[in-house]
């Protein structure tokens, strides 16, 4: 039997931000992140849990919890740098086996996925697991020294896996594909989707009930993905396990528009590289012609509208693009963004703008939920 290894749980919050609907996000992500440490080391398979944050805001409750952690502050004195500031804590607290958890990652897996998951990493003598290897959200590094090595390569923790093995030349392994180890609460549509599934912790449900977002549109979405010959819209970042989802488990059409798949990871964003044939479209006929069209293709939409971002070259503040998550046109300053999101709310078909997330592993999160079934096989 293998003896077990030391393993150090390192999770990393945000600042709230000032306005109103960052502060709400900020919360639900110390709510979430709340109930993943305590599921995480609730296993028994971590040694020490430290949570890296700019302040105690919002987790004052963690002063009570029934598990043992530790808070390190982010310093005042120097601009916060993602891979700086792990690599640092590697050091400070001699790190030798990692497991980097973000704080809106796969709220969906259960104690017993964290605890398959964190035995198979316990068989590894050197290399990563991850839960996705070209955007980590979650991720095992033995030795954690070769992220000491290069943290200027890692901008975010998205970047961790795909660097750690193709350039520190670390064998991975990717976790088995699964909405509950895929979906990565980003934005409030992200929020509303997990507090509606099965599997979501009833501690998080309760947070984002208590926000009063309205989730009529989400509801709508997976009436829609129970009823036989509904039509759904999906563009963005689509990938083609989550429309095969679909395609197995939903009798209904569907019209897939899939574009820009790595425009952050490749740095085309960062370039200005990003095309969208959808936006382009969007750009010809206008917004809100644009989505009396959609009306007349399909019974719902699912728009990752990122890549139109991207592809407009500009990136709205948080409280813009949350706001657009949440079909709130009147709060967007970003005129741009105010003219897309205000044909969104006036258009004659449900409608769910987000990220990635929201066309990925979100969207088998609303058919897993539609269907009540907590795991889908991908």
């Amino acid at each position: 039997m293998t003896s077990m290894k030391d393993l150090t749980l390192v999770m990393m919050v945000g600042p709230l931000g000032a306005h109103p609907i960052e502060r709400t996000m900020g919360f639900l992500l110390r709510v979430a992140a709340r109930e993943t440490l305590s599921r995480i080391i609730g296993t028994g398979r971590v040694t020490r849990a430290v949570l890296a944050a700019p302040d105690l805001e919002g987790l004052e409750s963690l002063g009570h919890a029934s598990f043992p952690l530790e808070i390190d502050l982010d310093p005042a004195s120097q601009p916060f740098d993602f891979g700086s500031r792990l690599a640092d804590l590697i050091a400070r607290y001699r790190i030798s086996r990692l497991l980097y958890v973000g704080a809106g990652a796969s709220p969906l897996m259960t104690s017993e996925d964290w605890d398959a998951a964190l035995e198979a990493f316990q068989e590894m003598e050197e290399g990563l697991l991850t839960n996705n290897l070209h955007s980590s959200d979650w991720i095992a590094v033995a030795p954690a020294e070769a992220v000491r090595a290069r943290p200027h390569r890692l901008p975010t923790d998205n970047a961790m896996a795909w660097v750690l093995h193709r350039e520190g030349g670390l064998p991975a392994r990717a976790w088995p594909r699964s909405t509950a180890s895929l979906l990565d609460l980003d934005t409030p549509v992200d929020a509303l989707i997990v507090a509606r599934h099965p599997l979501a912790p009833p501690a998080l449900r309760a947070a984002v009930v208590e926000t009063g977002w309205d989730d009529r549109r989400v509801a709508r979405i997976e009436a829609l993905l129970r009823t036989p010959g509904s039509r759904l819209i999906l563009a963005g970042r689509v990938p083609s396990w989550a429309w095969a989802a679909l395609e197995r488990h939903a009798q209904i059409w569907t019209r897939v528009f899939s574009e820009e798949r790595g425009m952050q990871a490749s740095a085309r964003m960062q370039r200005g590289e990003v095309r969208s044939l959808v936006y382009a479209y969007l750009q010809a006929v206008g917004p809100r012609a644009f989505f009396q069209i959609l009306g007349e293709l399909a019974d719902g939409a699912l728009l990752d509208i990122r890549v139109w971002m991207a592809a407009a070259g500009r990136w709205p503040e948080p409280a813009d693009r949350y706001a657009a998550d949440l079909l709130a046109w009147e709060t967007i300053r970003d005129p741009l963004l105010r003219e897309w999101v205000e044909a969104a709310a006036g258009a004659p078909l449900p409608v769910l703008l987000g990220g990635h997330t929201l066309v990925s592993a979100g969207l088998v999160a609303l058919l897993e939920s539609a269907l009540g079934i907590p795991r889908l096989p991908l």
